[in-house]
């Protein structure tokens, strides 16, 4: 099942690159060996999740927003290098989409800190602010896109848990670059509130 899934996504993500999803040798790229197989199905179905959030906002009368943020949230924003920088991040998280039990349909909330650091051929993402952070890894899966993997932790905890050792708390996302220096992160499916989030990065200064 998980070669199926790894195979699906490699049509999904790549964008004619020879380095989109799956390596050419048919080896699993190193996210994907990180992950767990919740979250390949969860990556692999994040178009699904962002065209359903963005219908539910809209279908309520949240079409203005999500108009304004143009491309924040449109399904595909073009083939731009990823170029994530090193540094310091605004950070602004919009729900989608509320699921049933709870979860409004549209909610933006305001800027929060987040750092990008490069060690070796990965990305270090954390969310330095806010009541709840994440942190975890982006791996590049071509040239236009990473795909994060992290966990989720509160601010009275010391430190994350680590990934895949509660599915709860399991972070999974696709990140894009959506214009000169703005960036996005999409998590399809999160476990509570929402259909999914989208998260806004702009640099710091």
């Amino acid at each position: 099942m998980m070669r199926g899934l790894l195979a699906s996504l490699t049509l999904a993500l790549s964008v004619g690159s020879a380095n989109a999803g799956l390596a050419q040798n048919g080896n699993e790229p190193e996210w994907a060996k990180q992950a767990t197989q919740s979250d390949v199905v969860r990556i692999e179905q994040w178009r699904k999740s962002l065209e359903a959030g963005v219908k539910e906002a809209k279908r309520t009368g949240h079409g203005h927003e999500i108009s304004k943020r143009a491309p924040l949230f449109a399904v595909s924003v073009g083939e731009r290098d990823l170029a994530l920088p090193d540094g310091r991040y605004h950070c602004s998280i919009t729900k989608l989409g509320g699921k049933d039990g709870g979860g409004l349909p549209y909610i933006a909330y305001p800027k929060f800190r987040c750092m990008v650091t490069s060690v070796g051929k990965r990305l270090q993402f954390t969310k330095l602010t806010g009541s709840q952070m994440t942190s975890g890894w982006i791996y590049r899966t071509n040239r236009a896109t990473g795909i994060y993997l992290g966990t989720s932790y509160y601010g009275y905890e010391d430190r994350a848990p680590k990934y895949g050792s509660d599915k709860k708390r399991d972070d999974a996302a696709i990140v894009e670059r959506i214009g000169e220096r703005r960036w996005r992160m999409i998590f399809p499916d999160p476990y509570y509130e929402s259909v999914v989030d989208v998260m806004e990065l702009t640099p710091i200064g």
